[in-house]
C-alpha cells in the first residue's frame, strides 16, 4: 500500500513541478501576471491533501473492490471540504492582494490535481474488477 501511495506521489510531484514550473516559466517571460504569491504554498497544501485523499481511496479499492467507487467518492469528498478549508485560510487569513486572482489559482490546482488522482484510481479500480 505504501509503495503504491508512494508511485503515485511521485509520479503527481514531478507533473505538478512540470506544470506549475512551466506556468511561472511563462509568466516571467510574458510579462503578465496570472499566479499570485501564495501559488506554491497552496500547491504544497494541495498535494498532501491529494496524495492524502489517493491513500485512502486506495485503502477502499484495496479492502473491497466492488465498492470502490464509494471509496473514490470519500476520498474526493474528503479533499474536498478540507481544499476548501484551506482555501478560507488563504483567502481571509493571508490578505492576498487579489481574491480573484487567488481563487483562479486555487480551483486551476485543484482540479488539475483531482483530475489526475481519479484518472489514476479509475485505472486501479479497472484491474481490480477483471
Amino acid at each position: 500500500m505504501l509503495k503504491v501511495s508512494g508511485q503515485f506521489a511521485w509520479k503527481l510531484l514531478l507533473g505538478s513541478v512540470f506544470v506549475f514550473g512551466g506556468a511561472y516559466f511563462i509568466q516571467e517571460s510574458v510579462d503578465f501576471r496570472f499566479i499570485d504569491s501564495s501559488f506554491v504554498s497552496l500547491c504544497i497544501w494541495l498535494y498532501i491533501i491529494t496524495v492524502l485523499a489517493y491513500a485512502i481511496s486506495r485503502l477502499g479499492i484495496d479492502s473491497n473492490p466492488e465498492l470502490g467507487v464509494y471509496a473514490i467518492l470519500g476520498g474526493v469528498m474528503i479533499k474536498m471540504l478540507v481544499s476548501l478549508g484551506i482555501f478560507i485560510v488563504f483567502l481571509y487569513g493571508f490578505k492576498p492582494e487579489n481574491k480573484l486572482l487567488l481563487g483562479l489559482n486555487f480551483f486551476c490546482i485543484y482540479l488539475l490535481m483531482s483530475c489526475f488522482e481519479v484518472i489514476v484510481l479509475l485505472r486501479n479500480l479497472r484491474r481490480k474488477i477483471k
